[in-house]
């Protein structure tokens, strides 16, 4: 409620909070003096101290390992407390990419937020308790493309299912799986020219090999990548789990008419059955021979925001936060900030 990009308290200001003081280019000096404060903020500050000095006091007549426990415990709770208002600041200002790019979008442009959903664990209608175990889960990915149509922002989802897939997810098929939804919209919506990929910081993601793969997006699909933006842990993904949420009680209803799951193919006949469900595709990926060279890119962990254009790269560590450092495209070997 409180966090602003600007704010004369300094709990609530976001450039401050999160310019880089080593790294000019990441950082926003602010215009004003933080010499406001909020009650509430410093509220919870004092309590938080009250309880420390209070632990330390020598007269609470308990063991001295047992003290040393609530010690420990209180400092650890107290650093959890701190880490929680962080993230939630850091959240605010990722998700404000978000809404500015729906309120950004034309025609022409698509935002596509993607997630890997928990692998479904094979069913049969009826099984064994023996059949319960040493279950091998299947991995399924979820994309929603979000665009405006004749004003109105409308929504469909693309869901691709992995044959073959290790227990780590290659960043190679999220490659593949991309360009099939960049090509599969440019192919039914010709006017489309723009889009902007949305997703957590799951390696398979936030990695130097996709990232430096989505520069050359557009001359295979027809559709130039212009943003992509990584949501802050929890924060971000809500379209991708609703529909995950509506795809497993369809599957669950498909199971309990007397019907096994136990395949990446079950799994796409238990999503498409009873006429499939309203705006969301199933494909099927076969993982096998599917590999990239991966690209060094100095520092790719740190980076939350990139911006592309013909020639270049601009990358920020948080949203708005700095002019951001811009990065050559046309190293063939490797990227470096």
């Amino acid at each position: 409620m409180h966090v602003s990009l600007s704010s004369p308290v300094a709990d609530h200001c976001s450039a401050y909070a999160l310019s880089d003081e080593k790294e000019p280019l990441f950082s926003s000096p602010c215009d004003h003096y933080h010499s406001n404060s909020c009650s509430q903020c410093e509220e919870l500050k004092t309590k938080i101290s009250e309880i420390q000095a209070y632990l330390k006091r020598e007269d609470l007549g308990l063991p001295d390992e047992e003290l040393d426990d609530l010690r420990h415990t209180c400092d650890q709770a107290a650093q959890n407390i701190l880490s929680w208002k962080a993230h939630q600041l850091r959240s605010k200002i990722q998700d404000s990419a978000r809404v500015e790019v729906l309120d950004q979008l034309d025609e022409s442009s698509v935002m596509i937020t993607q997630d890997w959903a928990m692998k479904f664990l094979p069913q049969k209608y009826r099984e064994s308790q023996t059949d319960w175990f040493a279950k091998r889960g299947i991995s399924w990915h979820i994309s929603v493309a979000a665009r405006k149509h004749q004003g109105n922002l409308k929504s469909q989802s693309f869901v691709h299912i992995v044959k073959n897939c290790s227990q780590d997810i290659d960043s190679s098929v999220v490659i593949r799986i991309m360009e099939h939804v960049l090509c599969t919209l440019k192919t039914e919506n010709p006017e489309l020219t723009t889009a902007f990929f949305r997703s957590d910081n799951a390696g398979c993601y936030h990695n130097s090999t996709l990232l430096a793969a989505c520069r050359s997006m557009g001359a295979s699909t027809g559709i130039t990548l212009s943003r992509v933006d990584f949501s802050d842990p929890q924060g971000g993904k809500g379209p991708c789990d609703r529909k995950a949420a509506t795809i497993k009680a369809h599957v669950r209803r498909f199971i309990n008419e007397g019907h096994d799951v136990q395949t990446a193919e079950d799994l796409k006949t238990a999503m498409l059955s009873a006429g499939g469900i309203t705006g969301i595709r199933v494909a099927l990926v076969d993982s096998l021979g599917i590999k990239d060279n991966p690209i060094k890119w100095d520092g790719i962990s740190l980076i939350n925001n990139l911006q592309y254009t013909d020639t270049t790269i601009t990358v920020w560590r948080s949203y708005n936060v700095g002019s951001g450092k811009t990065v050559d495209k046309q190293l063939p070997t490797g990227i470096h900030m």
